[in-house]
């Protein structure tokens, strides 16, 4: 597994100078500061720190950026484009770089700033300094896995532990995260940072709560100040019961202060309908819950932050003799993150009817009001699913040819390659993915090589542009910094958007649909080797405080993913990725893990998308908890599925 990634790397933000002398001999015009700096003592083979790069071009003409150049390779350009314009008059750039090195030394080297100002080169060059050491401890885990076997709904297992301790010495780590937001499992031990001289431990109790029918994996993540990151893998499945119980996981979505918040009670066995009441403890202020469990209201601004704990009550309709069943809740309750938050969930347009997710949507269809939803592709009308005929299951032979193509994969020169494209919503969470996956006992592929080639800005649009800088970037900056070439790449995962619409539905998706294609085509010219190209959805933007992409635009967008995929099953030769069929001009195309939901109101797998999962916009995934939640579920998929389980996990496991 590579651990060469970017945003992942972010953990001290530095002001980076760069002076340059101005055309015509006037005084530096491209300013910054300071001109050196030092990144410190990193340690080998763990992400160490980010440089932020500001650059100010204060000529009355624009200025081109026409690369970045580095004196050594443990130096990369984080985010930002290393070729661009900068426009006149005091407009402002930003870059972060980072630093990764393989073995101990010092780094002596330079970040060069290539430009051209009104036909003359200029470059800027900015000294760095780094050191990386090696540590003489070891972080050891108790257990590389816990299954909590068959559990029934409504259940809470016994808790098992997992201890992290330090076995070498005499120097001690730190565990700086523990990331496991993966529900139906919980989490308990010391709040992080937690330091552990050489032989202290730390014990983590995990527990598990089927959410629904059917086996669950997640996995638990330790992070470390200066050691690679490492895991637990965790798996337990729910079975259906005829007992009452009450299904809700323990703790409800989060809620925020001041905000409207709704959730909903459920339960399985007995005999419907059900009755529901709190016997002890209570909610937040401004919350209340019906008999038929549903709890609804605005958290009290001045209620304190912190857990609520409550035990509700269910009674069934059994007769002469009601049933009843109780359970302990939790509703935790954070300050304002910054997003719009009453936007708990999103209705059809003209109705009062909540958007349900494309695979609940299913052979149904949705047509918000003026729509001219006869204008949607293949003539269903915008039926859901995620696949042709409302159904979320590939067809064949499409799908058996999936199959075939991710079992004939084989390194090449040693390495096989997965990139991500995608805006800023797709960066961050693909970061942690890669943090997630370099961890996981069941990957920890040796031929495995996770590259973020998503950017903020980074729009589909831009990516069905062959001439794009972005694909610049991927090819000449970050594929080499993560030690690989454009041959080796096999395999893309898609997450993108357009920001500019016309807030007009299907004509928006169509659009869409035509630069997913276009996408497909350009991996192809650039990776001549690449076989399979995943899609996922945004997540939930109904909190968005901004006017990119609201709701429900971004529950929209997924349909220029299962427009894209259909027309590929559907035989489009411009997409074709079968030889016996005529020339190859795409990579196979399918769907990874669709993680769109309506806001607090749950998917039948339990999904939510609270305002404390997303950012201070809305929009983009909340540091750390909406990342980890997302690389959760893309993690999930890519162990499990049969198209990518043949390369994805490590030798043996598929």
């Amino acid at each position: 597994m590579s651990l060469r990634s970017k945003e992942v790397r972010l953990k001290l933000v530095l002001v980076v100078a760069l002076f340059a002398v101005g055309v015509r001999g006037a005084s530096a015009q491209i300013t910054a500061s300071p001109s050196s700096i030092k990144f410190g003592m990193v340690a080998v083979n763990v992400p160490g720190t980010s440089v932020l790069v500001t650059i100010k071009n204060q000529y009355s003409y624009s200025v081109n950026l026409t690369g970045i150049t580095f004196s050594l390779p443990e130096y990369n350009v984080y985010t930002g484009l290393p070729i661009q314009t900068i426009p006149a008059h005091s407009s402002v750039s930003e870059f972060g770089f980072i630093f990764l090195a393989s073995q101990p030394g010092v780094y002596n080297g330079t970040i060069n700033f290539n430009f051209v100002a009104q036909g003359q080169k200029q470059t800027v060059t900015v000294t760095a300094t780094a050191t990386a050491f090696t540590t003489t401890a070891v972080a050891t885990l108790s257990t590389s896995s816990m299954n909590f076997g068959n559990l029934g709904l409504g259940r809470t297992s016994t808790a098992q532990t997992v201890t992290v301790t330090n076995t070498g010495g005499p120097d001690s780590i730190k565990i700086s995260a523990v990331d496991a937001y993966y529900e139906p499992f919980a989490v308990t031990g010391p709040a992080t940072p937690v330091t552990l001289a050489a032989g202290q431990s730390a014990t983590y109790q995990v527990t598990f709560s089927p959410l629904i029918v059917g086996p669950t994996t997640a996995t638990l993540t330790f992070c470390y100040n200066n050691l690679p990151c490492n895991a637990v893998d965790l798996t337990g499945t729910g079975l259906m019961q005829n007992k009452l119980a009450i299904t809700n996981f323990p703790t409800f979505p989060y809620a925020t202060q001041g905000f409207a918040y709704q959730a909903n009670m459920a339960a399985v066995g007995g005999k419907p309908p059900y009755i529901f009441r709190i016997t002890q403890g209570s909610m937040p202020a401004g919350l209340a819950m019906a008999t038929n469990g549903a709890i609804t209201g605005t958290v009290n601004s001045g209620d304190a932050v912190g857990n609520y704990a409550f035990t509700v009550q269910v009674q069934d309709s059994t007769m002469p003799k009601r049933q009843t069943m109780t359970a302990n809740l939790n509703i935790v309750v954070d300050v304002p993150p910054g997003g719009q938050c009453n936007g708990t969930s999103v209705d059809v347009g003209g109705s009062s009817n909540p958007i349900v997710d494309l695979m609940q949507l299913g052979t149904g269809t949705y047509c918000p009001s003026g729509s001219n939803c006869s204008t949607c592709p293949f003539g269903e009308n915008c039926q859901g699913g995620l696949y042709p005929d409302g159904s979320n299951t590939d067809p064949d032979p499409h799908h058996s040819d999936g199959v075939a193509i991710a079992q004939a994969i084989q390194p090449i020169n040693g390495k096989y390659v997965m990139i991500s494209l995608g805006e800023s919503a797709s960066q961050q969470p693909f970061e942690q993915l890669i943090t997630e996956a370099a961890a996981d006992p069941e990957v920890n592929n040796p031929n495995l090589v996770l590259v973020d080639g998503a950017e903020g800005g980074a729009t589909a649009n831009y990516w069905a542009l062959k001439s794009s800088v972005y694909w610049t970037e991927l090819l000449n900056y970050s594929l080499p910094f993560a030690g690989v070439t454009p041959d080796q790449v096999v395999a893309a995962w898609v997450s993108d958007v357009n920001s500019s619409t016309s807030a007009s539905f299907p004509s928006d998706a169509t659009t869409l649909q035509g630069n997913y294609e276009s996408i497909a085509q350009n991996l192809l010219t650039f990776f001549p080797n690449i076989k399979m190209m995943f899609f996922s959805s945004i997540n939930y933007t109904g909190y968005s405080n901004t006017t990119t992409l609201p709701e429900p635009q971004g529950f929209e967008s997924a349909f220029g993913a299962k427009w894209a995929i259909e027309d590929q099953i559907d035989g489009n030769p411009a997409l074709n990725y079968n030889s016996a069929n005529g020339p190859v001009l795409a990579p196979w195309m399918g769907w990874s893990f669709y993680y769109w939901g309506n806001g607090l109101i749950p998917r039948p797998d339990g999904i939510t998308w609270s305002c404390q999962d997303l950012n201070t916009d809305g929009l983009h995934p909340a540091n750390p908890w909406g990342h980890i939640k997302i690389s959760q579920y893309l993690l999930d998929w890519f162990k499990n599925s049969d198209l990518t389980t043949p390369w994805f996990v490590k030798s043996g496991d598929n």
